[in-house]
């Protein structure tokens, strides 16, 4: 039976179907030998064409220059033996310092610890005890806790600081106070380190006064290498008004005394681009002075300069994929980076490196230097440096005053440590500017707590009463007028003041600290200090009699500054461990607000 449909179409009738074979191909070499010389000799049909590439670009303009086979040198040689800590106008005496004995930045940084740091001392007590014990010394222990407690305040918010409140309740009146243990030992001492006698308190028997001895030696030896602080009478090269440290190092050279200056020493980090050559201030001779050499390496033979993404010298040698100087993106406008790939890719076969060693803490001088190349000609290499046109130099100490050219090319090595650890900030202030209100902030972020482990003021600040309080019925008021709105208590004002003396220019700005004075419900008033140690002008008084901090309008620029207080930790040439407080200064995050505001109405 057949159906005829009416008007019916195909429904593929518009559909273009396109016929595909997909094939593979397998394409194998066949050499024809087994011999590989043909092809590691990578022939090419047409030399000619090399050559014509290597005359376009240049490379048959040859200098006739050799490579260098043999470096004589000879230089001068002066050794630090004094010390200034502050700036070079008005700073400290001057005292003599053993670069071997101690790392520079120590002695610059160290700071009392015992000021805010009682878990310092109650770790200390505890290993005294320990070693008590081992000495068969267990009875003597309650007497030298009950001579020497270990006191540790009562925090003023405990929950805010939790861990002081936490040392307190597990030590106070049961632990040993390591601080006064070792001053109560001073005196005792003899030149090798051994208690040859005990303090009268407390009374020890005379069956334990060997055993005590003992103890207390062994005790002594690890305290001294515990922890670092100034003695007493040593000045700080810290300036607190611009949170920051400064130091001059003298050395003895051939022809007078050299002074290296460091006014601006901030990042925590010392080295010799920390420092200037100057003519001041005059550091006077040492007791025993070091005294200059002379330092002559008759031969040296010289190695090229490697760099990671150097042109490889041989032809099958591939370079090195991590750095490639060849897909670095350049503008026309961009010339610092033209430069460093000209540098890399054309002149990089040029630089040599002769290795120098040089003793810790030490000047030095070149002043002779001669190159023999493979052709035999000898050249004297001169420092570089531009005498037409701009002056600048290379790799150079800075020099105060163009009087004092004879100061130039001396390379400053300083006793520093190479590597060093460092805790996190237990005190950080952040310096900001606050337009709005028309000061400067120096906000205390941590502070440390009552047993020295860091306090986060911000989550004691969030707790504070931050409102007025109204007194009665307001009836139909619907707005309330506020005096001054409130500011958290870690924020420490600013104010600009004018910082010229009389008749200099009275646009020198200054920001000097300021107290804010907050008010309490039931109407009693208290005036906001800091509770920190970096902002305060004078440690040996309360912090509400002494002088104002005034910091210079620079130091607090649009970006602010960050200042820190952290432990440190670093071992020296003969292994001996420093720990040590410091201090560092970094660019800040930009400007605040404190949204302070005056004469102010808000809705009920």
């Amino acid at each position: 039976m057949t159906y005829r449909i009416a008007d019916a179409v195909l429904a593929t009738e518009f559909k273009v179907v396109v016929p595909s074979i997909t094939t593979w191909s397998r394409l194998e070499p066949q050499p024809t030998t087994a011999d590989l010389a043909p092809a590691l000799q990578a022939a090419v049909a047409d030399p000619l064409w090399l050559v014509h590439r290597q005359w376009a670009f240049g490379e048959l303009h040859g200098e006739d220059a050799g490579s260098p086979i043999d470096v004589r040198l000879a230089g001068d040689l002066a050794h630090v033996d004094r010390y200034r800590p502050g700036p070079a106008a008005g700073g400290a005496p001057s005292v003599d310092f053993d670069r071997r004995a101690v790392p520079l930045e120590v002695v610059v940084e160290r700071e009392a610890l015992r000021t805010d740091q009682p878990r310092i001392a109650a770790v200390a007590g505890q290993h005294a005890v320990r070693l008590l014990r081992a000495e068969g010394a267990t009875a003597m222990v309650s007497r030298f806790v009950a001579e020497f407690p270990l006191t540790i305040a009562e925090p003023a918010d405990p929950i805010a600081d939790r861990r002081g409140a936490e040392w307190r309740a597990m030590l106070q009146g049961r632990g040993l106070d390591g601080f006064a243990l070792a001053d109560a030992l001073d005196g005792h001492v003899d030149a090798a380190g051994e208690v040859t006698s005990l303090p009268a308190a407390p009374a020890i028997p005379q069956n334990q006064q060997v055993r005590v001895r003992r103890a207390l030696s062994a005790w002594l030896a690890w305290w001294r290498g515990f922890v670092t602080e100034p003695d007493p009478s040593e000045a700080s090269a810290w300036i607190a008004e611009r949170e920051e440290y400064a130091l001059s190092i003298g050395a003895t050279a051939s022809d007078g005394e050299l002074v290296v200056r460091s006014d601006e020493y901030t990042d925590g980090r010392l080295d010799w681009w920390a420092f200037r050559l100057a003519g001041s201030p005059t550091l006077g001779s040492a007791a025993e002075p070091a005294v200059a050499e002379r330092l002559v390496v008759p031969s040296m033979l010289p190695s090229v300069v490697r760099y990671p993404g150097m042109p490889a010298d041989r032809f099958w040698e591939f370079e090195d994929a991590r750095v490639n100087l060849g897909s670095l993106d350049a503008g026309p406008t961009d010339l610092g980076r033209l430069l460093l790939v000209e540098y890399g890719l054309v002149y990089g076969p040029d630089w040599w490196l002769v290795p120098l060693e040089l003793p810790v803490g030490s000047l030095f001088r070149l002043t002779d230097m001669r190159v023999l190349d493979t052709f035999g000609i000898e050249t004297t290499v001169r420092p570089s440096r531009n005498t037409s046109g701009p002056a600048w130099e290379a790799f150079e100490l800075g020099v105060d005053g163009r009087d004092l050219r004879r100061l130039d090319d001396w390379f400053f090595l300083p006793p520093t440590l190479g590597t060093r650890l460092e805790s996190d900030p237990i005190e950080e202030v952040s310096f900001l500017r606050d337009e709005m209100a028309n000061l400067a902030w120096a906000v205390e972020r941590r502070v440390a707590g009552v047993s020295g482990a860091p306090l986060e003021r911000a989550s004691e600040a969030a707790r504070e009463l931050r409102h007025q309080r109204v007194v009665g019925d307001v009836g139909d008021a619907r707005l309330i007028y506020r005096l001054m709105t409130s500011v958290p208590t870690n924020w420490i004002p600013f104010e600009a003041v004018s910082a010229g003396a009389q008749g200099s220019d009275p646009w020198d700005v200054a920001f000097e600290r300021r107290t804010l004075l907050r008010v309490h419900d039931d109407g009693s008033t208290e005036e906001v200090h800091p509770h920190g140690l970096l902002i305060r002008s004078d440690l040996s008084r309360p912090v509400e009699t002494e002088p104002p901090l005034r910091i210079p309008d620079e130091e607090i620029g649009r970006d602010g500054a960050i200042v820190t207080r952290s432990m440190q930790y670093g071992r020296w040439l003969d292994g001996r461990s420093y720990v040590w407080m410091g201090r560092a200064k970094r660019t800040g995050r930009g400007e605040g607000a404190s949204n302070l505001a005056y004469d102010r109405a808000d809705p009920v």
